[in-house]
């Protein structure tokens, strides 16, 4: 079972990116975005990892989504008219082969051999905040201060790209 809910998860993960890469809406890619970390937290507790499931999801879903929303809102230029419409019928067979095929191969792949688990299970404290701290604060600590120092650059550039000239009615 475990087996068919990960193949399961990461389908809807995969047609979850194909549908965030494919709307013209960018509020509407944001959701599709959302729904995959969904999935993704759906695996992490597969994978017998709570903390990194609930983590997922209260901070990408929720957090990240909230900041890309709050900056899509407030940076949506103007909507032209083409970008209102859908994709054409023609193309929707297109799109619909390769998640068909995959579906395809997985349910050829659950007959012939049925199901069965993934591998090893994982080694114990796997995905608890214990172990993730002890990899963040240990053995990844100068990755993890670089994301946080790349992280601050990219904010101070975002103020410095937002703060523009902008005609004050004082000056």
């Amino acid at each position: 079972m475990e087996g068919f809910l990960f193949w399961f998860l990461g389908i809807l993960m995969f047609l979850g990116g194909v549908m965030m890469v494919s709307q013209r809406s960018a509020v509407i890619s944001a959701v599709w975005l959302v729904f995959t970390f969904i999935c993704a937290a759906g695996i992490f507790a597969l994978l017998n990892a709570p903390f990194l499931a609930v983590m997922q999801i209260l901070v990408y879903a929720g957090a990240i989504m909230v900041l890309f929303l709050f900056v899509i809102m407030m940076l949506q230029g103007p909507v032209l008219d083409g970008d209102r419409k859908l994709l054409k019928k023609s193309y929707w067979p297109g799109i619909a082969i390769a998640p068909v095929a995959v579906v395809v191969m997985i349910v050829r792949w659950v007959s012939a051999e049925g199901l069965r688990p993934l591998g090893d299970a994982p080694a114990a404290g796997f995905g608890s905040a214990h172990h993730v701290a002890t990899l963040l604060l240990g053995r990844y600590l100068l990755a993890f201060e670089l994301i946080s120092i790349v992280l601050l650059v990219a904010i101070i550039g975002a103020l410095v790209i937002g703060k523009g000239e902008r005609k004050l009615p004082w000056k």
